[in-house]
């Protein structure tokens, strides 16, 4: 038994999957991965550079160096992302090659300068508009590159030179493909469940200490579990920035067979795909958070007491329970049969009826302080996210539901594409002065590197591009110091020096998966390559120093010529694509407002049809449940791209046209409250939904709805002025290339009184709001005591005594009452934040010293 679990983990370990609760930190943990990516780097290297240089390749290939060099930039931490950007590469580098040995046989492009030149910028043209991604385009730029400076360059070239340089890649390609598949192989599919698995766990602690939290006697001791659970929410919200990227990383990789293949044993208890893992993790940590939400703002009075009291073992045993539950969901060594899953499941949902009905005692009990407060609708809140949470695990886990598909936008802006690669056309042209006329060429030892370091810098926007210059700098210089270090120690002996490349390119691949070292340890793992092996065949003429000292000087110059040309040449600004971001994502809270403004007429029966022709038609509720999902989906892809904006947004030269530079601490504190905006929209839906499945308004005497309509009216307005200043104060650039322009000076005034009108409405709102239920429930107070004077029995006049169905809705009312006023609340701090953006952003109010 010993030997088969041994063989077990070693097979987790080999091929990353299935890390449960009760893997070592050793066997998965970071240093694990890290190391496993180092060999990976360093096997396809020692192979690489044995096919290169001890088989017979070495005497018809030229520019062999670059097969190993090729191989190291192509190998990446996923099986999916390498066999993603090596098809996508090789789609665009076969026709090129074709193209080429056109040119190349007709005699097109020998010893004719300006024809040449003319063929190398249609090519870049081709390739940077037809290259989508990053790596593939700056990839399919150095393939291009290579080839014309080696035509430029060299005279009685083989007529086959275009197909050998293609052999080149295709070797590396196949190299990098097979290492990725067979050494300590990373699929990306078994990488979001892994995370899906960390994240599930995880959420179950958080879930826990806020429960211990909310059963603490004072602020004070509560703070210490809420701030264990903030420091585990910051890890599950870095995992998660993760999984967003790695669904791209699937799209080749036969994600449901691997599922089935590796989970048959475990599909009787879970067998979700990986959108419906995201969901899952996703819906989750809005519900926890609304809980932690909830304790912070809880007034640990006498009422909460009473509650705690009572409730306190059967919300011990929930967590219990909810704990073995998800545990089940886990990998385990041990295989755990049906009928314990089922009967976990069912002590889940007995565990929450026994919070219930305690719930419902304790408000028995002290009726009287209940309805003279408002803690009636922070407690009935905290039921509400119990149950939802059980629900949630409940159904997603165990129940067979419809799929329907995600139709994605893939319709981007044709004219975007177009600037972009004629930007990138126009730096290359500058750059490619240095090969093209015969001086500079002579001046600069024939200065491709001054174009490759252009082609390889470029980026979708100005602070991309700087971030990308910045880590290319540091890589050279890195990599050129162990290449002269490498030349001391093995002189031009090709073996010796690839024995001594092997430690610098395990050290670089245990540094790449830093995502803050990613590009720069990918230069300074290419660059000893390039000096050591490069130069090998110039040793007599050429000694390493001077080669390396060459490629730090070249790298220095194209990187300038880029660092100029990316500011002036149609530059497209990290702010101006962060606040069309911001723009979209509080438009699709608008639309969200105006969606749940249909939902409550059509749970409550108050279609109003002169008003509903701008909303979303619903035929059903599924569609409602799918139009919900897929606006999550959309909100969250919208957080995770205004995360990496605000990094390089903060490292442009805004002092140029905003008053008080980029306030980095702002517009993250602008993300926050954006989630928590969101946050509130999906609890609203959520108890619209819950509506929907348990209400029988007639049955029901007393009940008072929430009020949404005027507030709804109110957001709508803020989000639409809001989301204004972000799409009229982009830089004129911008809105030059994008056919608008806006005259905002004129407009600050004006606007900044609108910011703060709209925020003075919102404050009334939320007094307003509180007003009106403390008028609603001073009456329902007031039936009841009457009831009571009257000497009638609790069990007459109060509906949710004897009845679950009747209290769920009147916890959902009371959850949805609290959610209402959380989001006024939420929204006026967003407005504020807003507010004080525009006004250091367009105003001379903040001058610094």
């Amino acid at each position: 038994m010993d030997l088969l679990l041994f063989f077990q983990t070693i097979r987790h370990i080999y091929l990353n999957y299935h890390f449960g609760e009760r893997s070592s930190r050793w066997i998965n943990s970071t240093l694990t991965r890290h190391f496993q990516f180092s060999f990976r780097m360093i096997i396809a290297f020692s192979l690489a550079s044995f096919l290169t240089y001890g088989t017979n390749l070495k005497n018809h290939l030229s520019l062999l160096f670059m097969i190993p060099n090729i191989t190291i930039l192509l190998i990446q931490e996923t099986f999916g992302l390498t066999l993603s950007t090596n098809i996508q590469l090789m789609l665009i580098i076969i026709p090129l090659s074709i193209f080429f040995y056109i040119l190349q046989n007709f005699h097109l492009i020998y010893y004719h300068y300006l024809l040449s030149e003319f063929f190398y910028l249609f090519t870049s043209l081709i390739i940077s508009y037809q290259c989508t991604q990053i790596p593939t385009r700056k990839l399919s730029l150095l393939f291009n590159s290579l080839f014309f400076v080696t035509i430029i360059n060299q005279k009685n070239l083989p007529k086959f030179f275009a197909f050998q340089l293609l052999e080149i890649f295709l070797i590396g390609i196949l190299i990098s493909i097979l290492i990725s598949l067979f050494i300590f192989p990373l699929f990306a599919t078994f990488d979001i469940e892994n995370r899906f698995n960390y994240c599930l766990l995880h959420l179950q602690h958080m879930y826990h200490l806020i429960i211990q939290a909310y059963l603490c006697q004072d602020q004070i001791s509560a703070k210490i579990f809420l701030s264990r659970a903030h420091i585990i929410e910051k890890m599950i919200r870095k995992t998660m920035i993760t999984t967003q990227s790695r669904f791209d990383e699937t799209y080749y990789e036969p994600s449901r067979l691997l599922q089935k293949l590796f989970n048959r044993r475990r599909r009787y208890i879970i067998d979700l795909d990986l959108q419906d893992q995201q969901d899952l993790i996703c819906s989750l940590i809005l519900h926890i958070c609304s809980l932690e939400l909830l304790v912070k703002q809880c007034n640990f009075n006498e009422y909460h007491n009473n509650c705690m009291n009572e409730l306190k073992s059967s919300l011990l045993n929930l967590s219990r329970c909810q704990s073995l539950f998800i545990s089940c969901l886990i990998p385990h060594s041990s295989s755990i049969t049906r009928d314990e899953v089922l009967n976990h499941l069912t002590n889940l949902q007995l565990s929450f009826d026994s919070v219930h009905s305690l719930y419902i005692k304790v408000r028995l009990q002290s009726i009287e302080n209940t309805f003279q407060s408002d803690d009636v609708l922070s407690h009935a809140f905290f039921l509400f996210q119990l149950n939802s949470i059980v629900q949630l695990l409940t159904k997603t886990t165990l129940v067979n539901r419809k799929k329907q598909k995600l139709i994605k936008n893939l319709v981007q802006g044709n004219w975007s594409r177009c600037l972009t690669a004629l930007k990138t056309m126009i730096i290359i042209a500058v750059g490619s002065i240095f090969v093209m006329i015969p001086y500079l060429a002579n001046k600069f030892e024939n200065g491709q590197w001054i174009l490759i370091a252009v082609c390889m810098t470029q980026g979708d926007t100005v602070g991309g591009a700087f971030t990308t210059m910045k880590m290319r700098l540091i890589g050279t210089l890195f990599g050129a110091m162990w290449a002269y270090i490498t030349y001391l120690s093995a002189g031009d002996d090709t073996y010796r020096t690839i024995l001594m490349l092997c430690p610098w390119i395990f050290f670089c691949g245990y540094m790449k998966l830093f995502p803050q070292w990613g590009y720069t340890v990918t230069v300074a793992a290419s660059t000893p390559i390039v000096v050591n092996l490069g130069r090998l065949p110039f040793a007599d003429s050429l000694p390493a120093g001077n080669y390396a000292l060459l490629r730090i000087q070249q790298n220095v110059i194209g990187i300038s010529i880029a660092l100029v040309l990316t500011i002036i040449i149609f530059p497209v600004f990290a702010i101006d694509l962060l606040k069309e971001n911001i723009h979209s994502t509080l438009e699709l809270c608008r639309n969200n407002v105006e969606s749940i403004v249909h939902i409550y007429k059509k749970v409550f029966h108050n279609e109003d049809e002169t008003n509903d022709k701008n909303l979303i038609d619903f035929s059903k509720f599924d569609d409602i449940k799918f139009h919900i999902d897929n606006e999550r989906r959309c909100f969250l892809k919208l957080i995770s791209i205004q995360r990496t904006l605000v990094g390089y947004a903060c490292i442009e030269p805004s002092c140029w046209w905003l008053n008080n530079g980029f306030s980095t601490s702002r517009y993250k504190k602008l993300l926050e409250q954006q989630i928590d905006i969101y946050r509130m929209l999906h609890n609203i839906n959520t108890c619209l939904l819950r509506m929907n499945e348990c209400l029988h308004i007639d049955t029901i005497d007393g009940i008072f709805l929430p009020e949404f309509n005027n507030l709804s009216k109110q957001l709508n307005d803020c989000l639409k002025i809001w989301s204004s200043y972000f799409y009229l104060t982009k830089t004129k650039s911008y809105q030059i290339f994008r056919g608008s322009i806006h005259q905002t000076t004129s407009l600050i005034q004006s606007d900044l009184n609108k910011y703060e009108q709209c925020l003075i409405e919102l404050h009334r709102t939320v007094v307003y709001l509180q007003i009106e239920h403390e008028k609603a429930t001073n009456s329902v107070l007031k039936y009841y005591f009457q009831r009571f004077l009257d000497g009638e029995s609790s069990d007459n006049f109060i509906p949710y005594v004897k009845n679950n169905e009747i209290d769920s809705i009147y916890i959902t009312l009371s959850a949805m009452h609290y959610s209402i006023a959380q989001l006024a609340q939420a929204a006026l701090s967003l407005g504020t934040t807003i507010h004080d953006v525009f006004e250091l952003e367009t105003t001379n109010l903040y001058q610094p010293f």
